[in-house]
């Protein structure tokens, strides 16, 4: 099988949907539950690719995809909406269609209003709620809104954890008790971000679909269809229901369990292939829009092939501007650092290796500064670009540096804010306590610590010092939903930070600083813990430029283009 590539699709009108693609042969379009993404039926993908151009769609709203869905949502007719939009920018006219849960759901709901388009249609997880609707509804779709105190990430950690007890989740009857063990913590993880990731507003799809869950509109579909009857799932009793009501002759049956249902459906899916034409090319990705784009760069690194995901603005006329953010940060952290060049210069935010979206193309046990520099640098290469300027945050600024060492022909000028110098007993003080495992715990506990960690870093210095030695006392006001943003780009990335953590703490600053090839300009703003380091650049390298940055961040772009010039 082909590698899964990752790619953007621009809509007309604005808006970005993100897709997985495999394979080749007729277009099989698979549609996740709610609120995952394709990454759930990645699994699917793997099965197909060898018989059929997999493409898995981010549903618009989930996953890093965006919500483009304005209109009526009721029985999903807005997403079915969305769908038909969706292939036609993909250049795809009839297509098989897989769907899972709430995926099965919207292939349904397209399928009655193209059933010209769907010459094979694939349910998965998908009954019958019409005789226990307002038991399933009642209390299923919790409030999630980020919280001060980090509750509500407890809340959803119970939701997802009891996902695999009982369904419906929140029921406590023991006639809805599974018969399975409970999910393992590293799997309720998974689906925790993708609950985060969602939002408050993550029922906008998942509750019109269970909703619709219903036998009377099931089986209006007039397609080939396939039904997956996998004695493994959750609403099993629910596809019994669905079954036993009885099922038009255009449906058949696909008998399974959770150990054979990807290689069944597989089989019954190959048999019935449709005779259409293969999907054109991924369309290409411009990056000219209004604000930021989403794009997918391929990079290989040290024999390991993956996607690097950017965050991008390339309108501007002059030289680009690369944005790293921090240790266990994302392309999402960056960008208020670099809104204000838009329409200057082109302005490129990185999710770093196993960061953010990006794959992880790094061998866990080889994670340095330089490493992160190798894949950026090759990341500028793939972009065709000869020439840029790098703007890093915290370890952001030390990758920048070593850019510069690796190319600095392409590198011209490297920003680092603040400035990252860690010696003797404060490197081994750092070191031993900054960044605490959060390895998912059965009981949910690691999400608490990786909240406190991100929230105390805007009340202490180091967070872990709540002492009034260590209160930073001219930080502004706590911002709860960047703080929330934070751990959720701290659980993607998981322990794999602490890594990312020691390069920054061990970086050799005194060493490498006065060796750098290009100008350099470090600089933070008073209300940075860090801030009084900054004059020790001069002493440790004469040849940098220094500067206190405002207290606003975007009144900091006249001291950057005084430094970086056209």
């Amino acid at each position: 099988m082909s590698r899964i590539t990752r790619h953007f699709l621009p809509l007309p009108g604005g808006g970005q949907i993100h897709y997985r693609r495999a394979g080749s042969g007729p277009p099989l379009i698979l549609m996740h539950p709610s609120p995952n993404s394709s990454a759930m039926v990645v699994p699917m993908i793997e099965a197909m690719a060898n018989d059929f151009t997999c493409i898995a769609i981010d549903t618009p709203g989930y996953g890093i995809s965006d919500d483009v869905v304005t209109d009526d949502t009721t029985q999903l007719y807005g997403y079915a909406v969305a769908l038909e939009k969706i292939l036609t920018a993909l250049g795809i006219g009839a297509c098989a269609i897989y769907g899972a849960a709430t995926g099965a759901q919207i292939a349904v709901k397209f399928a009655l209003m193209n059933p010209q388009r769907v010459p094979l249609l694939i349910l998965d997880s998908i009954g019958d709620f019409s005789d226990e609707m307002d038991h399933v509804l009642d209390g299923y779709f919790q409030d999630i809104a980020p919280m001060r105190d980090g509750s509500h990430l407890m809340r959803v950690w119970d939701m997802c954890r009891h996902l695999s007890v009982a369904f419906p989740w929140q029921s406590t009857r023991g006639a809805d008790r599974l018969d399975n063990d409970v999910a393992p913590p590293e799997a309720i993880n998974k689906y925790v971000v993708d609950y985060l990731r969602a939002g408050p507003n993550y029922a906008k799809a998942y509750r019109p679909a269970v909703e619709v869950e219903r036998w009377d509109i099931t089986t209006r579909v007039t397609v080939p269809t396939l039904l997956a009857h996998n004695r493994s799932s959750g609403v099993i009793k629910h596809v019994d229901a669905l079954i036993g009501k009885g099922l038009p002759a255009n449906f058949t049956v696909v008998p399974c369990d959770a150990a054979t249902r990807t290689a069944r459906l597989r089989d019954a899916a190959v048999a019935r292939r449709p005779n259409v034409s293969p999907p054109p090319p991924p369309p290409h990705q411009t990056g000219t829009a209004d604000g930021y784009q989403n794009m997918h760069v391929a990079v290989t690194n040290a024999g390991r092939a993956g996607d690097i995901r950017l965050r991008v603005n390339l309108t501007g006329k002059g030289r680009p501007l690369i944005g790293i953010h921090d240790p266990a940060g994302s392309s999402a952290l960056i960008e208020p650092f670099l809104a204000s060049f838009i329409g200057t210069r082109p302005v490129i935010a990185i999710d770093l290796p196993g960061n953010g979206e990006s794959d992880n193309i790094i061998d866990a046990t080889a994670i340095t500064t330089s490493a992160y520099a190798v894949v950026v640098n090759a990341t500028v290469a793939a972009l065709g670009l000869d020439a840029v300027d790098v703007f890093g945050r915290y370890s952001g600024g030390q990758v920048g540096m070593e850019m510069a060492f690796q190319a600095p022909s392409v590198v011209k000028h490297v920003i680092q804010s603040p400035f990252m110098i860690f010696e003797s007993d404060e490197q081994k003080w750092l070191l031993a306590n900054y960044t605490p495992s959060i390895a998912p715990r059965w009981d949910g506990s690691h999400l608490m610590t990786a909240w406190r960690f991100m929230y105390d870093q805007s009340l202490y210095w180091p967070w872990f010092d709540a002492t009034r030695r260590g209160i930073i006392k001219n930080h502004p006001p706590v911002d709860i939903a960047r703080t929330h943003l934070r751990v959720v780009e701290l659980l993607k990335i998981g322990d794999q930070y602490q890594k990312a953590y020691a390069a920054l703490w061990t970086y050799p600053m005194r060493e490498r600083l006065p060796k750098l090839p290009v100008p350099t300009l470090i600089g933070a703003s008073a209300w940075e813990p860090t801030a009084a380091k900054t004059p020790l650049a001069a002493v440790i390298a004469p040849g940098v430029t220094t500067a206190t940055l405002p207290d606003q961040i975007p009144a900091w772009r006249p001291i950057f283009d005084a430094f970086l010039g056209t």
